[in-house]
């Protein structure tokens, strides 16, 4: 893996992991609204794809 995907998914993982964090803090925090996707739902899928990205990201580290 070329060293510029690997600063990108990194920088991806790192934002979805951060922004996702966020959503569950703001879910558990604020009253359900009706709406089709409720807040913490939506931030632990977050944080979900962005471990996998993360585990992309440290799979695409070069061996020693």
């Amino acid at each position: 893996m070329n060293a510029t995907l690997r600063t990108a998914l990194g920088w991806v993982a790192a934002v979805l992991l951060n922004v996702g964090a966020f959503l569950v803090v703001v879910g558990l925090l604020l009253p359900r609204a009706d709406g089709d996707a409720p807040v913490l739902g939506v931030g632990a899928g977050m944080c979900v794809v962005g471990l996998l990205v993360g585990a992309g990201w440290l799979a695409g580290r070069p061996s020693r």
